[in-house]
């Protein structure tokens, strides 16, 4: 009996051999069928660079404006722009890891980096993105989990050497899946390279040791989250995840330094929000929302610590629902004729 992880793997390679075997294209050369001149690759995706690139003014432009309160984000942006340096061929692939709260960005800015690094953005057939409780949270299936991602893995990373793995919700990973790329993201693999590759790994660990230190750094020292520096929470991060139950956990990705940037997503606080739900409002139409609307939305916020209540519990999670109905309600005209709604 396949799981889901086996069934996605044949319906993915099924696809490539027919859209192949259709255009009478056997795929024996990458250089051939990727070469910008093959009239293939003028209406499909290829590995070339027409339709991968990496571009850090777009992925600078896009977390400027569509992401809040995450300065660190930019530790996220220069190890991109070093990895891609046309004078530099790096030993490894780039390891991402971000950790932080529901509702701070992680899954976003994942987003916003394969539409830097891909013509096609996250629809591209060089993104990659495995789901920690769908794909890889059984132990009755680990030993075939493994052995399914490595294929794809492998098998990806010959038809173009710059492809994007995304490792969503790591906590509700066995350790086993995370341990056993290790070799594959390690420096100088042996075998098929990597080391063009980006992979990012997605989790809630260490979030409540993120919370926690952060509001201590404002509090006791007055530190907001622009004075804060990638070193005050690289330490705990890793710690954390590697002690607590999970993907991460005593594992040797961590042990043998094999992620390069622990990046934590700080809890958002009510100006954060606030620009969250005039995101919103812009997304359907409505530029200039009344303030009584956008406060109308923001009762529906949970804050924390209980103490201070400076953050919100759910980032900007949740508020598009919230936004729709009022845009529903009181903007009627914005943007759209009323037969649409």
């Amino acid at each position: 009996m396949y799981n889901q992880f086996t069934i996605a793997i044949i319906f993915y390679f099924s696809k490539i051999v027919s859209a192949h075997n259709l255009l009478g294209i056997i795929p024996v050369s990458p250089l051939i069928t990727n070469s910008q001149y093959n009239p293939y690759c003028l209406m499909n995706e290829c590995c070339n660079d027409e339709y991968v690139k990496f571009d850090r003014h777009r992925l600078m432009k896009n977390l400027t404006e569509n992401v809040y309160g995450q300065p660190l984000l930019e530790t996220a942006l220069e190890a991109l722009t070093a990895h891609f340096n046309p004078y530099y061929t790096s030993p490894k692939p780039l390891t991402l890891s971000f950790h932080g709260m529901t509702g701070t960005g992680k899954n976003f800015v994942s987003n916003l980096i394969a539409d830097s690094l891909f013509r096609k953005g996250s629809k591209s057939q060089f993104v990659h993105h495995f789901i920690g409780r769908m794909h890889f949270s059984e132990v009755k299936n680990v030993s075939e989990n493994i052995q399914n991602l490595y294929h794809w893995l492998t098998n990806n990373i010959t038809q173009c050497p710059t492809q994007l793995f995304i490792f969503d919700e790591v906590d509700k990973m066995v350790p086993e899946i995370i341990n056993s790329i290790k070799p594959l993201i390690d420096y100088n693999h042996q075998g098929v390279a990597f080391s063009q590759s980006v992979f990012i790994f997605l989790s809630n660990i260490a979030a409540d040791i993120i919370n926690e230190h952060y509001h201590d750094l404002f509090i006791s020292e007055g530190k907001g989250r622009d004075d804060l520096k990638l070193f005050d929470f690289e330490n705990l991060i890793s710690k954390g995840a590697f002690n607590k139950e999970g993907g991460f956990f005593h594992s040797d990705t961590i042990s043998n330094n094999l992620i390069d940037h622990y990046i934590p997503f700080l809890p958002l606080e009510q100006k954060h929000i606030v620009q969250c739900i005039e995101q919103e409002f812009k997304l359907r139409g409505v530029n200039s929302p009344e303030k009584k609307h956008i406060d109308e939305v923001m009762k529906f916020i949970e804050w924390g610590p209980d103490e201070s209540k400076l953050f919100s519990k759910t980032g900007c999670k949740r508020l598009g629902p919230k936004v729709a109905s009022i845009v529903s309600k009181w903007y009627r005209h914005a943007g759209h004729s009323k037969d649409e709604f």
